[in-house]
């Protein structure tokens, strides 16, 4: 192959790669600005929608260090190729009907199609590039995911708001189908597999039912009665399932989850701060449904608020990484959550006049942005450096693992809290309350920060 043939071949896949990771970052996740109009499509309640709008994060966190492990026995690219076809299946399950089941199953198949291409398509790269190439195809990859997630609020609105919701997802399933084609003709890389130890599906499908018990208890409590044999059932599965996990991870060689990694407090510091940074997502979902019902705004309104959050986030990701260079990590890790916590203050005002107040929030969301750019590159430093080598990939599981998680606990915490103050509260009460709550997490993220990382890491 010449020189401009093979240029041509990397450029494709490059194309391919981030066109398949935007039907996540920018399609899956616009659900934080559509639930709106989702709602009066299916008819369902503020419980279910709540959880429609975290299912997606959840699945994507439990699934995804299962399927880096599958993708690193049966090739990266097929995994890919599984991933682009899961995407196509959940994007027309919600779109194709108004049967709540299938927009549930929809958005679960969304996550574990995100938990693939994640892992899967960092893995096409490094076997496909190396040297200048890689780092460029790095950059590509990076460019789609910071600019989808951020993006994604205002893509999702503004075709929401002059087309329909479900053209998202026609689009994605479009851009999809794009991938898929590009991608046919690059041939798998055969890889030597390193490590043929068996990977521990049993604990990951334990710890499934322990994440998912927990979110329909938390998601649909209010509305069947936390006291309701729903809820108790819900919160009894939670309980057994936990103390089963412990248990049975504790018995295994290679477990799912690695107690041992526990141990490292550099590592359950900056996963704690990644958590909380990340549970943020929520304050936006329920900005969004409060600006969408009670104060007039479309879809691409509100959404056009949170472009200057990604503009400033761009920004701070690189300054972080200087500071972090010359005085550590942990400075900038207890610092960080400082800004989201002002920025949610602002962003809580409800009691403004709308013009005031949607100034307020836009300048809330620059604040915020200005926390999760320093923390950026310091928390995955402070996480990986101080691990050693062989656990290094678990670790980073763990560390990606507290993002979407986090993600995930963030929109179904703050949703529920708006939907069940709303009960007895006008929505400008309950929605200004729902976001205290994230004032409170950020504090307590920067208290465990302070106790668990060590003063001295060199990281």
């Amino acid at each position: 192959m010449s020189t401009s043939e093979h240029s041509r071949s990397g450029n494709k896949l490059i194309l391919a790669i981030v066109l398949s990771i935007l039907t996540y970052w920018l399609f899956a996740q616009s659900f934080i600005n559509i639930s709106t109009p989702v709602q009066q499509t299916y008819h369902t309640t503020p419980g279910i929608l709540n959880l429609s709008v975290s299912i997606t994060s959840f699945a994507t966190g439990i699934f995804m260090v299962g399927a880096g492990d599958i993708s690193d026995k049966i090739g990266r690219l097929k995994m890919t190729y599984i991933g682009i076809v899961l995407s196509i299946i959940g994007s027309l399950l919600i779109i194709i009907s108004d049967i709540t089941a299938l927009l549930l199953i929809g958005r679960i198949l969304q996550g574990v199609s995100a938990a693939i291409l994640l892992p899967s398509t960092v893995g096409v790269f490094n076997d496909q590039f190396n040297g200048k190439a890689l780092r460029r195809a790095f950059s590509y990859l990076m460019i789609g995911s910071v600019g989808g997630i951020g993006l994604a609020s205002m893509v999702g609105g503004l075709i929401a708001t002059y087309i329909n919701w479900q053209s998202n997802f026609i689009l994605s399933i479009l851009i999809a189908t794009i991938a898929f084609i590009l991608l046919l003709g690059t041939k798998e890389e055969a890889k030597e597999v390193i490590d043929k130890r068996p990977f521990d599906y049993v604990g990951m499908l334990i710890f499934a039912v322990l994440i998912g018990s927990i979110t329909l208890f938390a998601t649909q409590g209010f509305e069947q009665g936390w006291t309701s044999p729903f809820s108790m059932i819900c919160l009894s599965i939670f309980v057994i399932s936990t103390i089963i996990f412990y248990f049975f991870e504790r018995c295994k060689h290679l477990p799912f989850i690695d107690f041992e990694l526990f141990r490292n407090r550099g590592l359950m510091g900056s996963s704690v701060i990644n958590f909380v940074l990340n549970s943020a997502v929520g304050i936006t979902t329920v900005f969004n449904m409060y600006a969408q019902t009670e104060l007039g705004l479309s879809s691409f309104q509100s959404g056009l608020v949170t472009v200057p959050y990604v503009i400033m986030a761009i920004l701070m990701i690189r300054l972080g990484e200087k500071i972090a260079m010359k005085h550590g990590g942990k400075p900038m890790l207890l610092l960080g959550p400082a800004f989201p916590a002002i920025g949610i203050i602002f962003i809580s005002l409800t009691i403004l006049p709308s013009e005031w107040y949607i100034a307020a929030v836009t300048f809330g969301f620059v604040i915020c942005a200005i926390g999760n750019g320093l923390c950026a590159t310091p928390g995955l430093t402070v996480a990986i450096l101080t691990i050693p080598d062989e656990k290094v990939g678990l670790a980073s599981g763990l560390y990606k693992m507290s993002a979407t998680l986090g993600g995930a606990f963030g929109i179904a915490m703050y949703t529920t809290i708006f939907a069940a103050l709303q009960v007895s509260n006008s929505a400008s009460v309950a929605a200004a309350w729902s976001m205290i709550t994230g004032v409170a997490l950020m504090i307590i993220g920067i208290i465990v920060a302070q106790i668990i990382i060590p003063k001295n890491i060199k990281a």
